[in-house]
């Protein structure tokens, strides 16, 4: 009797042994399932805002882009009679400030002001060029010091005659980056050397990243420009918001220890 009695108790341990590293186990796996999805999910969330807003700009950046054919020929044009085609094209293009015409590197005529005399160097030390050209700067003209975002078209090999388009990036960017708590805390465009940040306008550097921040980018595949979105690591998030997932882990582990196969055998 006393020799079934122990073999019994030998049971009972063993089977409490096995249920015990069973619930472990599934405890373990648990939170480790739901942090690597929360970690994914978070970055995720990350890749997709930053496609979001490179491909925001692309839609922004190619009507202008198809839209210089129509440009170029007024810059044979007097200011008096390309003026109304000007103001055409811009209201067409509801992301444009301006549109400029520039004859010899003086900006002759503009879709908002009409007919000027200003060299171009003047307002934009970068301009004109001789190559079509992207530009992050600030207003010199309209709204001082508000941020612009320039689209310039030669039309002439050296670079002297060519047409401007200032596009209004500080109302984009207040939509395309502002930041998504707690993934994004900050967000900015790159073009060139110069930045714009949310919140902040036009900088020359990007700020240092905090502890345990990571910045992740995103270039553009059709025109020079690139969005960097800045915030805590996936894994970081992930394991502060682990935490909300033990209850979860916890009822699939005893789950487990009060299965049917735990219940006592009859005496």
């Amino acid at each position: 009797m006393q020799t079934a009695q122990r073999i019994i108790n030998h049971y009972r341990r063993n089977r409490f042994i096995v249920c015990t590293i069973c619930a472990l186990t599934t405890l373990i796996l648990t939170l480790s399932i739901r942090f690597i999805s929360e970690r994914n999910l978070n970055h995720h969330r990350t890749v997709a805002f930053a496609n979001h807003a490179v491909d925001a700009l692309d839609n922004v950046l190619h009507p202008l882009q198809v839209g210089r054919n129509v440009l170029l020929p007024l810059l044979e044009l007097p200011c008096a009679t390309a003026h109304l085609p000007l103001r055409k094209q811009a209201a067409r293009l509801q992301t444009i400030r301006s549109i400029g015409l520039v004859k010899e590197g003086i900006l002759y005529c503009s879709s908002i002001f009409g007919a000027r005399n200003v060299p171009m160097r003047q307002l934009q030390p970068d301009l004109p060029a001789a190559s079509d050209l992207l530009l992050l700067s600030t207003d010199q003209s309209l709204l001082k010091g508000s941020p612009i975002l320039i689209q310039w078209y030669p039309a002439s090999a050296d670079g002297q005659d060519g047409v401007m388009e200032i596009v209004n990036i500080g109302l984009l960017t207040t939509m395309l980056l502002e930041p998504q708590q707690p993934q994004i805390t900050s967000a900015s465009l790159t073009v060139g050397k110069r930045h714009l940040l949310y919140g902040r306008g036009v900088v020359d550097t990007l700020p240092e990243l905090k502890k345990d921040e990571e910045r992740y980018q995103l270039s553009s595949q059709h025109f020079p420009f690139t969005i960097s979105v800045s915030g805590p690591s996936a894994g970081e998030l992930a394991f502060k918001h682990l935490p909300t997932q033990l209850p979860l882990a916890v009822l699939l582990s005893l789950l487990i220890v009060i299965s049917p196969g735990w219940r006592r055998p009859a005496e």
